[in-house]
């Protein structure tokens, strides 16, 4: 009965398996910052409902942002598995159902590298050893590049099966550029991926204002231009790796 559950919803044994990596490796990372809140005497008395989860995320050294922000990171993920799932249980496949879930994991694919960018909130606090918040980032940072680039595979396997090998990596680089520009856009013009339905002409009209006059950017738009060659460089690296376990 669990086996062919397992079966039923994954492809093979290795996308369970990192599936299961993922999701202990994202309980760990929660489990940093509730013991560094257990350690600072935290008041969870204050935390009634998810509007004051929201009020201290940022605030008072909880770091609840962190775990919001990896909760995000495994959006484009589920997106990816849902493309890969759909597929394989669809006997005729639906190209805009595929279509759609392509769109949805481009718009939420920028929340797994952009929690790359909460290591602009360490700093040494004094409340708890330096070393531990280091670390308890760094988990973060990496679980959420884990999820990005495991998205970035289901996406391309699923491209490979239809199109050729030119078209694929194509869009895979240009699936990573357009990321950084989004972590640019969430970083510094705090935008979120569902404003694209919310406000799309207030998103769209400032974005091609940046496009236009990048040079008015110069100090932030980098980002966009080191974290995707980052994640690039990365990509190409784990790709190597796959090809020869193959």
């Amino acid at each position: 009965m669990y086996s062919d559950l397992i079966t039923f919803f994954f492809r093979d044994k290795r996308q369970y398996k990192l599936f299961i990596l993922l999701s202990i490796s994202t309980i760990f990372d929660c489990m940093l910052v509730f013991y560094r809140l257990y350690y600072t005497d935290f008041d969870w008395q204050v935390v009634q409902n998810f509007d004051d989860f929201k009020f201290y995320r940022g605030a008072y050294g909880t770091f609840f942002f962190l775990i919001w922000n990896l909760f995000l990171a495994w959006i484009p993920y589920w997106f990816a598995l849902t493309l890969d799932f759909y597929t394989r249980i669809s006997v005729q496949p639906v190209w805009r159902n595929m279509l759609i879930l392509l769109v949805l994991w481009l718009l939420f694919f920028p929340n797994a590298p952009y929690i790359v960018t909460d290591l602009l909130h360490l700093r040494d606090r004094q409340v708890v050893p330096h070393w531990y918040d280091v670390m308890m980032f760094i988990s973060f940072a990496w679980t959420g590049l884990l999820l990005g680039y495991s998205s970035l595979f289901e996406i391309q396997r699923f491209l490979e099966s239809r199109f050729k090998t030119w078209f694929t990596w194509s869009v895979m680089v240009c699936a990573i550029w357009l990321g950084g520009f989004g972590v640019f856009m969430g970083r510094f013009q705090r935008w979120n991926s569902w404003d694209i339905v919310k406000h799309p002409f207030s998103l769209i009209r400032q974005q091609i204002h940046v496009l236009l006059n990048p040079l008015d950017y110069l100090n932030t738009l980098g980002v966009a231009v080191v974290l995707s060659g980052f994640m690039l460089i990365g990509y190409l690296t784990l790709n190597a790796l796959r090809a020869n376990e193959a």
